[in-house]
């Protein structure tokens, strides 16, 4: 496994506190093609077979974790690939202060942290302040997929985004997965070993 001081995260790899508040995808990727981000990106195995079977979407990542989030910018970048970009960050903070007004087509959401202790709930991603941000940056007909292992945390994710606007639709796992499999990823993998169950729910936001 490499170490921190091999690891590469340029030109993959940006500094949050050096970018414009929004992001202008089209500027910061030198063209207008759809962009996609994937909140909790860990190692970048998803965003990594992604980019490298659309080359024609533009790929976001945002891991909190910095050597996760240097892991995966030089997995990128070892990968030559090219229309994927990454930031170390907070992941509500981010989306609040520099993701645009409909400007996603696609939002990833996989194994966000469950928190499971009672106490700790109020520190989950998937609130309704989060959903009202992801409803404002998706793009009219853009999509929002969640993937969790965790029932509890699953179920108060289900109901949270049945009760908003956004319209449930069939979750459809992407080209990368294996049968079976929900994202395709090696975390997903060694759940399905381990047997977990994993729970997958997908949204569309009205034009």
């Amino acid at each position: 496994m490499q170490t921190n001081k091999a690891l590469i995260v340029e030109p993959i790899g940006l500094d949050v506190e050096t970018l414009p508040r929004p992001l202008d995808f089209a500027v910061l990727f030198g063209n207008d093609h759809p962009v996609e981000l994937e909140i909790g990106m860990g190692k970048g195995t998803f965003l990594t077979q992604q980019c490298k079977l659309h080359p024609e979407i533009n790929y976001f990542g945002v891991e909190y974790a910095r050597w996760f989030w240097r892991y995966a910018s030089d997995r990128l970048r070892r990968n030559h690939c090219d229309n994927a970009r990454t930031v170390r960050a907070e992941a509500m903070y981010f989306v609040r202060e520099f993701i645009a007004d409909a400007s996603l087509s696609v939002l990833h959401i996989y194994h966000p942290d469950p928190w499971p202790k009672k106490r700790h709930h109020k520190r989950r991603l998937m609130q309704q302040p989060f959903l009202d941000q992801i409803q404002r940056i998706l793009k009219p007909g853009g999509l929002l997929r969640v993937v969790t292992d965790h029932k509890e945390y699953f179920e108060q994710i289900d109901a949270l985004i049945k009760a908003s606007p956004l319209k449930v639709v069939d979750y459809t796992p992407p080209a990368s997965a294996n049968e079976g499999e929900l994202i395709g990823t090696n975390f997903e993998r060694k759940y399905i070993l381990e047997g977990r169950e994993r729970y997958a729910i997908a949204a569309v936001k009205g034009s």
